[in-house]
């Protein structure tokens, strides 16, 4: 005679237990990956513009750090740099990965990648200087254009973008918003 055992099983418990699985997964590849800006732009690029960009880029470094984010220079030491170029990162516990886009030397040399474009990223790791990357990110998009393609680990749907958003409006005026790019390479023609 065969036995078969059956058992009743909860399928909300089911349904939770898969649930909390797949927020450890979504933990563990942030965690193992890093929440990530990726950008790149074309070697050349319009001066005027880049000039309008850095003189508002000055201006969201300020209104962070006035609104309480302790902002750094790339080591995560000294002052943010905005001027040759923009470099920074956060302070202590709060800075990751430096966010650096130069703008001459050897470090545009050796960022050229596919198709002559510069490319570079930045871990944030959703630390409070993540805001004024994402909002340097907008102005350098909001001024430069095609010129400039943003990717990122974070998006819209989720809001990750909105506060960066929401900063330049208030602070600069106009209104720019995130948009997953599908290739940062420069568009052959």
């Amino acid at each position: 005679m065969r036995y078969v055992l059956r058992r009743t099983v909860n399928k909300s418990l089911v349904a939770g237990m898969i649930q909390r699985a797949a927020r450890i997964l979504i933990k563990f590849k942030e965690v193992s990956m890093g929440y990530t800006h990726y950008w790149s732009h074309d070697a050349k690029l319009n001066g005027r513009r880049l000039y309008s960009a850095l003189n508002d880029c000055r201006k969201i470094v300020d209104e962070v750090q006035r609104r309480g984010v302790i902002l750094r220079g790339g080591l995560g030491e000294g002052e943010p740099q905005v001027s040759e170029g923009i470099w920074l990162n956060g302070d202590g516990e709060d800075s990751h990965d430096t966010f650096s886009f130069p703008l001459t030397g050897q470090a545009i040399t050796d960022s050229i990648g596919l198709h002559g474009c510069i490319w570079d990223f930045c871990k944030t790791a959703r630390k409070p200087y993540d805001l004024a990357v994402c909002a340097i990110l907008l102005v350098l998009k909001h001024h430069l254009g095609s010129q400039i393609r943003i990717a990122s680990n974070g998006d819209r749907e989720s809001d990750e973008w909105i506060p960066a958003e929401n900063l330049v409006k208030e602070v600069l005026g106009y209104e720019v918003m995130f948009r997953q790019e599908e290739t940062l390479t420069k568009v052959q023609v």
